[in-house]
């Protein structure tokens, strides 16, 4: 016996858009401001990921008021970034501790922390590089690659799907990729920002009618930074700076290996030279220089011959204080 499956209903897909639309685009001036970086982007979907947008932007805010920039931020403790987003966002240390996962597979990437190369890429090969980043989640990718290089993509994330099922447009259980996949497949490229909008718009109002209840926090800085993430942040900032310093050490080796190889090309090429001048003018080059050998340090030294023995002088004898002479035999 098979089970029959309720199918999306897109006709309800597009009344749910359509009720949320008005507020959806006069979100886009505070969630999609002009100017806003990549990164920057990136950054504010990681915030606005189950979250309200007003949270998402004051927090944003804040991250730029006090970190220099963002491998600033990127090399920063987990607990010293939620001080500054607020201990009180929803889901906080699961999300920043995320975000820092993500941006330091960035920097691991291009060396800094940049995401200028997704311009550059195929739709293909930007949704791979976004997917395959630690700590990754599908809605940041999608905006990202919605928002930031214009690829058609309708972020989803679990109380937008939460939504959905409500108004009917799916039926309960269903995926959250699949469901994300089906919405982009039913929403046009050039209404997908659109509907985007109009989704963020939704998940706000839930959260001024009906929040989620917010998980219980401490005042107390210990429980809130553990030690244990503490350490491993430590341990991991650790382990990637000795693999760049064991990078620039095998870039140096390199670049010392090829200075002598070039150093050695021009050698040969001076002395084919020097030799294609002798035979044009018929001298003899010059003889090499006979160079002195090296003692190696623990050879043999060689044994000189012993110098020829001296005769010895007769010694005379002393007389014994006696009293008497000694009376010499003469020949």
């Amino acid at each position: 016996m098979t089970v029959k499956t309720e199918a999306p209903n897109a006709a309800k897909l597009a009344i749910f858009l359509k009720k949320h639309t008005a507020a959806g685009n006069a979100l886009r001036t505070t969630c999609e401001p002009a100017g806003m970086d990549l990164v920057e982007l990136f950054v504010h979907s990681y915030l606005l990921w189950q979250a309200p947008s007003a949270d998402a932007t004051a927090a944003l805010k804040r991250l730029k008021s006090a970190f220099i920039d963002w491998n600033d931020m990127r090399v920063s403790l987990v607990s010293d970034i939620i001080d500054v987003i607020g201990h009180k966002h929803w889901r906080a240390h699961d999300r920043v501790s995320r975000l820092r996962e993500a941006m330091n597979g960035i920097f691991r990437r291009e060396h800094k922390v940049s995401l200028e190369r997704l311009r550059t890429l195929m739709k293909k090969d930007a949704v791979s590089y976004m997917d395959t980043l630690p700590g990754m989640v599908p809605f940041v990718a999608n905006r990202v690659l919605l928002v930031g290089v214009d690829f058609h993509s309708v972020p989803l994330e679990e109380f937008g799907l939460q939504l959905l099922v409500q108004a009917g447009v799916f039926p309960s259980g269903m995926g959250l990729v699949d469901a994300a996949n089906w919405v982009t497949r039913h929403v046009k490229a050039e209404e997908a920002r659109e509907a985007h909008g109009a989704l963020v718009a939704a998940v706000d109002h839930m959260w001024e009618t009906n929040p989620p209840k917010l998980p219980k926090t401490s005042s107390k800085p210990s429980e809130l930074a553990p030690p244990k993430p503490v350490e491993e942040a430590r341990a991991s900032a650790k382990a990637l700076v000795e693999a760049q310093l064991a990078a620039e050490r095998v870039a140096l080796m390199a670049e010392r290996a090829a200075r002598r190889e070039e150093m050695r090309r021009e050698k040969l090429a001076l002395k084919a030279k020097e030799a294609r001048d002798a035979a044009k003018t018929g001298a003899k080059p010059a003889a090499a220089k006979p160079v002195a050998k090296l003692v190696v340090k623990g050879a043999a030294k060689p044994v000189a011959k012993p110098a020829p023995k001296a005769v010895a002088k007769p010694v005379l004898k002393l007389v014994a204080k006696t009293g008497s002479k000694a009376v010499a035999k003469k020949k």
